[in-house]
């Protein structure tokens, strides 16, 4: 008895750690978008930047894939940026072609910092109460980058 209850368990637990990737052969990215891939889902509040300007990010319940859309064709370059977590890569070129956009595999892995923290950095509520103080939509009209988990 105590042994398939330990089988049974042991299956459960390896079925919720497992997580199905994209399929970009079966869905590309979408033209003039950007997607980034997290190994886990993000929990705290993360800094973008394309091309060196901030980008505001809509943060969702699963947080693990983020589009970025509204890119032109060409090569650009992001940086994520966090006092929460370690990105690898934190810096990358990418290239939007034509009618296909750019997929990158970001490993992230938390990280505890000792120094003094702006509640905004932690906190997505109070991220978004910054964002709304600060007069910044995160759903950005058309024409403009706008970022979103999805």
């Amino acid at each position: 008895m105590q042994k398939r209850i330990f089988i049974l368990s042991l299956v459960a637990i390896l079925g919720m750690s497992c997580y199905k990737p994209l399929n970009l052969d079966k869905y590309p990215a979408p033209a003039g978008t950007l997607i980034l891939e997290f190994a886990t889902p993000v929990k705290y509040v993360m800094d973008l930047k394309i091309d060196g300007d901030t980008v505001p990010i809509k943060f969702s319940g699963k947080n693990r894939i983020l589009y970025v859309e509204g890119l032109k064709p060409g090569w650009h370059d992001f940086t994520i940026h966090s006092i929460n977590y370690v990105f690898g890569p934190e810096h990358e070129k990418f290239q939007i072609r034509g009618m296909n956009g750019a997929y990158a595999f970001i490993q992230a892995r938390k990280y505890r910092s000792s120094l003094p923290k702006n509640k905004a950095q932690v906190s997505m509520r109070a991220y978004r109460k910054q964002l709304k103080r600060d007069g910044i939509d995160v759903d950005a009209p058309e024409g403009k980058i706008r970022a979103y988990f999805k």
